[in-house]
């Protein structure tokens, strides 16, 4: 678990209940009504004044490492399986893949999801590339590192179809552990700052 100064416990250990609560603090109902725009400049602001002390919090930086192998797991999995080609077939191919009809989709994601990539080295675009679809859609494929639980988890049913159970069951395997070190990367954070006063529009 993750105590309040944001120290890491026994975090491959989370019962279902842990996992749950992880969730549901890290998929908040957001004001859909606030642009993404001001929700990058929310992250940019958080990311100049914490930046320093998350990374020299232990704990955090512990998560912050360990979300980065997932990660870095999870997509060579999805290579290694065909995921990825599969979907950038389709969306070159037919333009048609899911996150090209995504637009809005953005809405759902915070300023504390959006520090976290750029904890992780990600540049938040500051305009759209793809009208068409997801603000974070680009070219080559999705921007961001670290993504909503939706995005993580969603295959779509051609994709399903190719996959034989062994290799899903891999897939899934994978996605767990990079959302389960979201889930407590993100819940350690938002501990931290608001702990200390300073949530976005504070």
């Amino acid at each position: 678990m993750i105590h309040d100064n944001g120290r890491e416990a026994d975090t491959r250990g989370l019962s279902e209940r842990e996992i749950q609560g992880l969730m549901v603090r890290a998929t908040e109902v957001h004001d859909l009504r606030i642009s993404i725009q001001e929700k990058i400049r929310m992250a940019h602001e958080l990311y100049a004044r914490w930046e320093a002390a998350l990374r020299e919090d232990r704990g955090i930086e512990a998560l912050r490492q360990r979300l980065a192998q997932d990660l870095e797991c999870s997509r060579q999995s999805m290579v290694d399986l065909g995921v990825v080609a599969a979907c950038m077939d389709c969306d070159q191919d037919e333009g048609k893949s899911c996150c090209a009809q995504g637009r809005g989709f953005e809405g759902k994601y915070d300023p504390y999801l959006l520090l976290m990539n750029l904890l992780l080295g990600v540049s938040l675009p500051e305009h759209q590339a793809r009208p068409d679809g997801c603000y974070f859609l680009t070219r080559t494929g999705c921007c961001l590192k670290v993504r909503l639980f939706l995005c993580v988890d969603f295959l779509c049913p051609a994709i399903l179809n190719r996959l034989s159970r062994e290799e899903l069951v891999r897939l899934q395997t994978v996605s767990g552990d990079e959302l389960t070190a979201g889930f407590l990367m993100y819940d350690a954070i938002k501990r931290i700052v608001r702990g200390n006063g300073s949530a976005p529009g504070a």
